[in-house]
């Protein structure tokens, strides 16, 4: 089941290991930055029991517990899907079992790809 971020929602297509391919955005819109051009792998692995670790080139940086639920974005003040955890909020712009791409809740954030 795929998920455009308004309508649908699969709740377990979020669980699994996910790979930080780019980010795009920031103050210009236009800034691209990835593994490659950062050094910086990252990964979060979402289990079912709503739990997400972070790692940052393969070094556990974080455990928190994650939320998925209707809410306003800050961004065009419409109901999505939000993904929140480490007190931060990402609006859910697409998902499926292989791709997912979230975008910070606010302005000059980033739209961040990851892929499992």
């Amino acid at each position: 089941m795929t998920n455009d971020g308004k309508n649908t929602q699969d709740s377990t297509a979020i669980v699994g290991t996910w790979y930080w391919q780019e980010s795009k955005g920031g103050i210009s819109g236009k800034e691209i930055i990835t593994p490659k051009t950062t050094g910086v792998n990252k990964k979060l692995v979402f289990a079912a029991n709503k739990k997400v670790t972070v790692f940052t080139n393969d070094i556990e940086t974080g455990n928190y517990t994650y939320k998925i639920a209707k809410g306003n974005s800050f961004l065009d003040h419409k109901e999505h899907y939000l993904l929140t955890f480490s007190e931060m909020s990402y609006v859910i712009q697409y998902i499926d079992k292989r791709r997912l791409s979230i975008q910070d809740n606010f302005v000059d954030g980033y739209v961040l790809t990851y892929t499992k």
